[in-house]
């Protein structure tokens, strides 16, 4: 009994102490509630909650090409609640609106001639600006706009299908119609042969007719100038050989006297020999008289009889005797007339009907480059900074708040002020002492990221230096704020720890700033961590240069002068 009741009684004591000891039931409840809904509504669209919101994305559209696409386009988005749609001039403008203003988290241009390109069966392309560091909602968009970009291929396709369809009944009907023509044809060739056979007999007897009529005609022509031409080659033939046995007899005459002639002249030189005596032998030979071949026999010469060069010139005659052509010119015969069969005309095809094109979509980024479609990025890019300021906080939670309330609680503090130390001196050493060493812890942390994880440094890597002292100062300065507002050390602990968790989750340290809704991402604006954040995703995910870090460095060392005001004042009445 007595064991039973001491264990009543440490269970009565325990129940007492929570209940007094309110941070302990901020931790048990408050905190874990805190800590829940922040991440619950971070995260609710990266699981597919409904966050309630109306116009949640902000979608900047140029649209150059004024046609039929952009009116479904514009339609389209119109119907999803979630989508803002900001319409801008230029492209310039769009591309402002997502990398400078940050006002919308995708810009899309539609380039002229979009509409006339897919009627006329080419690609077109849409033109997406797109931030890196939004990769989840610009997936959502790029899913929204292939969706659009289907929905406007299909109808198109179904457009073509309808057209094609008409068209298909259309060719049927004319076929349809052509057949029963070509039956109607067929039947009439039928009875064009049927009378054709009743009406070859007619013709072939009048080109027989024709044929001999023409044939006796040559006939006859033919004979009377084989007649004539015989009648004029034997008269001629006659008059030849008269002529010719003249000239022989006057040639045989010639010869015979030649012939006395040529003894008469021996005898008369063989005179002459005698007479010249003993010069006889002086004397040259006469002249010698040609002889006479001795194969000439006159006596047989005859002239060829008149009949055989008749037949001769007969055989000439025939061989160039030409019959003249018969001409038989088919329109002299009657046929019968062949009927005009009225054949259907197809008609005039419909020339607009063309296979659509497709539409789809070119990515670029912040910096003008084509990139592929939601490439995303290194997540470390994101998380090598995120955790980086979480713990620089939590180091200037214990390097700050707990310090001043250990040194309080040491005497250390008294011991300074026993020597005319005054109390802002003391913070303004320490407070530099933990900048220096935040600055520094947030340089190797940066180090350490690009050499085990790849991270990215941007272009120009010193200027990381401005967002990290920044941060740097106003963690400390609002470590001193929570050592002013905790009375104890176990009071610091919970309060700054919750705190800088909420700090860091809402602020975009852990995630995308932009995957949480609108209030909140407006609750954020006012805290460091978001100012960070955004100057290092500037610097490292989106690649822009160090004047895209000035304004939110310049912001931060404003926390951290309001901060560092409120903690001395807190200081110098809670330690003074």
């Amino acid at each position: 009994m007595r064991a039973l009741r001491a264990i009543w009684f440490t269970l009565g004591k325990e129940f007492r102490l929570i209940r007094r000891d309110r941070i302990g039931l901020f931790m048990l409840l408050v905190a874990p509630i805190a800590v829940i809904a922040a991440a619950g509504f971070s995260l609710a669209r990266v699981f597919g909650g409904d966050t309630g919101e109306r116009g949640e994305y902000t979608i900047a559209i140029v649209d150059e090409d004024h046609g039929l696409i952009s009116h479904t386009i514009f339609n389209a988005i119109a119907r999803d609640q979630s989508v803002n749609l900001m319409h801008v001039d230029t492209r310039a403008d769009a591309e402002a609106s997502v990398r400078e203003r940050k006002q919308a988290v995708v810009a899309i241009v539609i380039p002229a001639g979009t509409t006339r390109t897919v009627a006329g069966g080419g690609k077109a392309r849409l033109i997406l600006y797109t931030d890196p560091v939004k990769y989840l909602q610009t997936v959502r968009i790029e899913l929204m706009v292939s969706e659009m970009c289907r929905e406007i291929n299909a109808g198109a396709i179904e457009k073509v299908r309808r057209g094609a369809t008409q068209q298909a009944q259309y060719i049927h009907d004319e076929f349809a119609a052509a057949q029963a023509a070509a039956e109607k044809a067929h039947a009439e060739a039928n009875r064009l042969a049927a009378a054709s056979l009743a009406s070859r007999e007619v013709i072939a007897a009048h080109i027989r007719e024709r044929i001999e009529k023409e044939l006796n005609a040559a006939r006859d022509h033919a004979k009377a100038a084989i007649d004539a031409e015989f009648d004029r080659i034997k008269a001629d033939l006659n008059t030849q050989a008269a002529a010719q046995r003249a000239r022989l007899d006057q040639l045989k005459d010639y010869l015979q006297r030649l012939k006395v002639s040529q003894t008469e002249f021996e005898a008369w030189f063989a005179q002459l020999k005698e007479i010249a005596g003993s010069r006889a032998s002086s004397l040259p030979p006469p002249p010698s008289i040609p002889a006479a071949p001795a194969n000439l026999d006159l006596t047989d010469l005859k002239i060829e009889s008149p009949d055989a060069q008749l037949k001769t010139a007969q055989r000439n005659l025939e061989a160039s005797l030409t019959v003249p052509r018969i001409e038989i010119n088919a329109r002299d015969f009657p046929l019968p007339k062949i009927p005009n069969i009225a054949i259907p005309s197809m008609g005039k095809m419909n020339a607009n009907l063309a296979i659509p094109g497709t539409l789809g979509f070119t990515e670029f980024d912040l910096n003008g480059k084509e990139t592929a479609a939601a490439s995303g990025f290194n997540a470390f890019d994101l998380q090598v900074p995120g955790f980086a300021v979480t713990f620089l906080m939590i180091g200037m939670l214990m390097g700050v708040s707990l310090a001043l309330i250990d040194e309080r609680d040491w005497g250390t503090l008294e011991r300074l002020r026993s020597v005319s130390a005054p109390l802002w001196t003391t913070l303004t050493g320490k407070l530099l002492a933990r900048f220096v060493v935040g600055f520094v812890q947030m340089m190797v942390l940066f180090g350490a990221g690009w050499l085990l994880f790849g991270i990215s440094l941007g272009h120009m890597p010193e200027a990381l230096m401005l967002p990290a002292a920044a941060i740097a100062f106003a963690g400390a300065a609002f470590g001193l704020i929570v050592a002013g507002v905790g009375r104890t050390r176990d009071a610091v602990m919970p309060v700054g720890a919750i705190v800088i968790m909420t700090m860091a989750a809402i602020g975009g340290c852990w995630w995308p700033i932009d995957l949480e809704p609108a209030w909140m991402q407006q609750v954020a604006l006012g805290l460091p961590t978001t100012w960070a954040m955004r100057a290092f995703n500037d610097l490292m995910i989106r690649d822009l240069s160090v004047t895209s870090a000035l304004m939110p460095t310049a912001i931060n060392f404003g926390f951290g002068l309001i901060y560092t005001v409120i903690g001395v004042a807190i200081a110098r009445r809670r330690f003074g």
